[in-house]
């Protein structure tokens, strides 16, 4: 490794898995690093349900025991279209080079396990909120007490690098003015726990159409993960308050009242809208974005805990090797840009329409193996990898645009 005298002295905003991971695994390579991190006061997070890559992470962060001791088996996730017509996805039907399960965890107490382990790495955390100014040469600066915090723990007085690990509060973006790129849908998502739901399968991740925008089932232990993506004019509709708009949704929605016709809430009603954005700068001189904070794509399937914590394994990766944070930037943006196609390929009803194409072809010697080949393939955007396989992604953009045959996606669509 070279020399790391550059970037040694890391501070860290947020508490999060993806400030946790980076945290570990510098800390191990003797990086002096600090995070700042106050108490989450959300009581439910979204990211509960894990796909099969983030497994490898959880092996080698030392972490999957305790995970797995608190969590929910995953096996796979299901699909399903006005509560009648569901696609079902096994993990253990996916390529042997993909892991065969995944778990769905609260997060809670998945952040505390993640930074249990990054203060035994040998991390700082410092409880507290932290500042952000901008100094007369355009540098981000820590306010003064945060300093005097980590000072003592670090080799000098200012940090190396600053981290934006904050999550969608974009604290660096907002300091610097840094435009977001943002997506064609303008969703919202209204998110709370309920005490019980239909379940196809006990651990599946579900995921629902409904008649505008679609919803979520999350199982876990003693309750289910219940969210509601939807226009936010549609939701504006069912009321003014998070709560009106939930509660009217899960009683009106002839969709919902099917797949959750007893079900109570158990929680407050937590609603978010900053969905499907990408920060056009994750990088400048002495800081940078980890996971959220640079960009968020949707939470369809399952990919964004995938991808805060696979950008701290790229950042690492950058800093250990001594190269221009504008390498992390460019491989970050890359991925997120993947997801995103992935994601409208979903909404537009062409990735459902070429798998259903896919289940009716012809049986002959031909399709039966052509068949589970390409399915291996498409199999990747459920267990994580497809955002980072370039061929399965060139697959996947040749089958939505020539392989629908004579169908029409519009019954796909979400709308």
């Amino acid at each position: 490794m070279k020399d790391m005298s550059s970037k040694k002295n890391i501070a860290i905003i947020g508490g999060g898995p993806a400030a946790s991971t980076l945290a570990i695994l510098l800390s191990k390579k003797g990086y002096k690093v600090v995070i700042f991190a106050t108490k989450e006061k959300a009581p439910i997070l979204v990211g509960e349900s894990l796909v099969p890559m983030i497994i490898p992470m959880l092996k080698d962060l030392g972490v999957e025991e305790e995970v797995a001791s608190y969590s929910i088996y995953k096996p796979g996730a299901c699909f399903t279209f006005d509560a009648t017509e569901v696609f079902d996805f096994r993990f253990s039907d996916t390529p042997s080079d993909l892991p065969s399960y995944a778990y769905n965890v609260p997060r809670d107490k998945f952040n505390q396990t993640l930074l249990n382990a990054a203060i035994k790495a040998g991390a700082r955390v410092v409880a507290r909120k932290v500042e952000l100014t901008v100094d007369e040469e355009g540098q981000i600066k820590l306010d003064d007490k945060s300093l005097q915090e980590a000072s003592n723990y670090w080799d000098r007085n200012e940090p190396d690098l600053i981290v934006d690990s904050a999550g969608r509060a974009n604290l660096i973006g907002r300091v610097l003015d840094i435009p977001m790129e943002n997506g064609p849908r303008q969703d919202v998502a209204l998110f709370a726990h309920v005490d019980q739901t239909e379940l196809v399968d006990p651990g599946y991740v579900h995921n629902d159409r409904i008649k505008q925008g679609w919803c979520w089932r999350i199982p876990l232990p003693g309750r289910v993960s219940f969210g509601f993506v939807v226009p936010e004019n549609y939701a504006l509709k069912h009321g003014e308050t998070a709560e009106q708009q939930y509660d009217n949704l899960l009683n009106k929605d002839a969709v919902l009242k099917q797949l959750a016709p007893n079900a109570k809430r158990v929680t407050e009603v937590l609603r978010f809208k900053n969905y499907q954005s990408i920060s056009d700068k994750l990088c400048g001189k002495k800081w940078v974005m980890l996971g959220d904070s640079g960009g968020f794509i949707d939470p369809v399937f399952s990919s964004g805990m995938l991808l805060a914590m696979d950008s701290a394994y790229k950042l690492a990766e950058v800093l250990e090797q001594d190269k221009p944070l504008s390498d992390y930037e460019d491989i970050i943006k890359q991925h997120l840009q993947a997801w995103f196609e992935i994601v409208s390929y979903y909404y537009n009803g062409r990735l459902m329409t070429a798998i259903k194409v896919g289940d009716s072809l012809e049986d002959n010697w031909f399709n039966r193996i052509l068949t589970p080949w390409i399915s291996g393939h498409v199999s990747r955007i459920f267990s994580g990898a497809a955002g980072s396989k370039g061929f399965s992604l060139s697959l996947l953009r040749f089958l939505v645009k020539y392989g629908l045959k004579d169908r029409k996606p519009d019954y796909y669509k979400i709308k």
